[in-house]
């Protein structure tokens, strides 16, 4: 009998078995020869005076995820979309092209692999473009569908993304906003033990999103180190993202687990709506166990939706957040810097905001524009102009380039999500907010 591969195993063949299938389709391999092919012509969407650019902009209808949610006043994302392209091309544009752009509209409410591959089919066959600015693609066949098209993909949602994924569709896939979910993991675990949630009598519940490299990152860089401040129970269950029915019974299935179990800790690793799925169920059974809450659970979103995420299943919440944005509303909006920078743009183009968490969409759109220009900046405007040489110049950033979204960044060779520095979250009177001090966020 065959032995069954891991998920991070299966993530990894289906990447290969995408790539490996240009080859009998006819478009360019993925092997040496056609990376040193590439590496000498130009990218897609090149002229001598453009450069197309891609952008993924969510229908307002359903931006939040469906009827029934908040998402704050975020404002217009096509409007906000065209406000960078503005700047960007009286900047001089990319590599001294001017920014051709192309949007196109999803709806995140009827998301599914069909879909995500769609986009990049109209993104790569028909639209042609250089580079695309992706929210809500979460499935490994659109995004190794993107590295095929030798198209760079600049993530500004908000879902983990794995150093093995990263790895696997190098140099292509970039998330500057971001941190692997790896390192997240990591520093999650460590905070959550300066914040005493652990201990003795502590059982741990674990909710995992499915086909991804998470339950690795949770096996290899979270259990470790509850299991070092005392905890002797840990179960872990799977969050199926199949469809919207297998996301509830999943999630149904983990209430009813934990709950047998007596577990009295949860910590979700995935995709932003685990914590909601959980909390709708567990809290008409008066479930409520002490969760963990971090930037990839989107806590301002959680703020927003207590119909959803009851109050009453959020006493004690603590975590780590690393983008003010997404985690925590208090403090001078806008800072100082790259967040200002970016709201000024914004102001120009009649889009303002009541308070941060309004323009995490926003923010999130301006570092993917704003990175890809400071990129540029690094790559020789007569050369070819590819993925390849697009990588050199980001990793030679190093810190001359901060995110607006994220507390800091840093680019260097192989970094491909700069986030670095986090703090400790906790739910205090109805929202979340930092506490002490930074927080590195690298693997140690």
């Amino acid at each position: 009998m065959p032995v069954p591969l891991s998920r991070s195993a299966r993530v990894r063949a289906l990447i290969a078995l995408a790539l490996s299938l240009s080859v009998v389709t006819g478009c360019v391999s993925s092997g040496s020869d056609s990376q040193d092919s590439r590496k000498g012509q130009n990218g897609p969407g090149i002229s001598n005076s453009t450069i197309k650019i891609g952008f993924v902009v969510p229908n307002p209808k359903t931006a939040a995820g469906g009827t029934g949610f908040v998402d704050g006043e975020s404002g217009d994302a096509k409007v906000q979309v065209l406000a960078l392209v503005k700047y960007v091309n009286e900047q001089g544009g990319l590599a001294g092209r001017e920014i051709d752009p192309v949007i196109r509209v999803v709806d995140s409410a009827t998301d599914s692999v069909q879909q995500e591959n769609a986009v990049c089919t109209g993104f790569t066959e028909e639209d042609k473009v250089f580079a695309v600015v992706l929210t809500g693609i979460r499935e490994v066949s659109a995004r190794s569908c993107f590295a095929q098209a030798n198209t760079l993909m600049i993530d500004a949602g908000s879902s983990p993304l794995s150093g093995s994924e990263f790895s696997e569709l190098k140099p292509y896939l970039w998330a500057p906003s971001f941190t692997p979910v790896e390192n997240y993991a990591q520093t999650l675990a460590t905070g959550l033990r300066q914040q005493d949630f652990f201990g003795p009598d502590v059982k741990v519940g674990a909710l995992i999103e499915s086909e991804r490299t998470l339950d690795e990152a949770f096996s290899t860089y979270m259990k470790p180190i509850i299991e070092a401040a005392g905890v002797k129970e840990i179960t872990t269950a799977t969050f199926d993202t199949s469809s919207p029915g297998t996301q509830g019974s999943s999630a149904g299935a983990a209430v009813n687990g934990f709950k047998a179990r007596g577990v009295n800790r949860v910590i979700f690793l995935g995709r932003p709506d685990m914590a909601g799925f959980f909390t709708s169920i567990a809290a008409p059974q008066l479930y409520a166990p002490r969760l963990s809450i971090g930037t990839f659970d989107v806590p301002n979103f959680i703020r927003l939706n207590p119909t959803y995420y009851p109050p009453a299943a959020l006493k004690g919440a603590v975590g780590v957040g690393f983008a003010p944005s997404i985690d925590d509303i208090s403090g001078g909006f806008p800072a100082k810097g790259s967040e200002s920078k970016c709201v000024n743009i914004y102001t120009l183009a009649n889009q303002e905001f009541a308070e941060r968490s309004d323009a995490q969409r926003a923010l999130l759109y301006c570092d993917a524009v704003l990175f890809l220009q400071a990129a540029m900046k690094k790559v020789d405007a007569k050369g070819p102009l590819n993925a390849y040489s697009f990588a050199t110049g980001a990793h030679s950033l190093g810190r001359t380039w901060q995110a607006a979204s994220s507390l800091e960044t840093e680019f260097n060779e192989g970094v491909y999500a700069p986030a670095t520095s986090a703090r400790l979250l906790k739910y205090v009177n109805g929202k979340f907010i930092y506490q002490g001090t930074k927080l590195g966020m690298a693997l140690s």
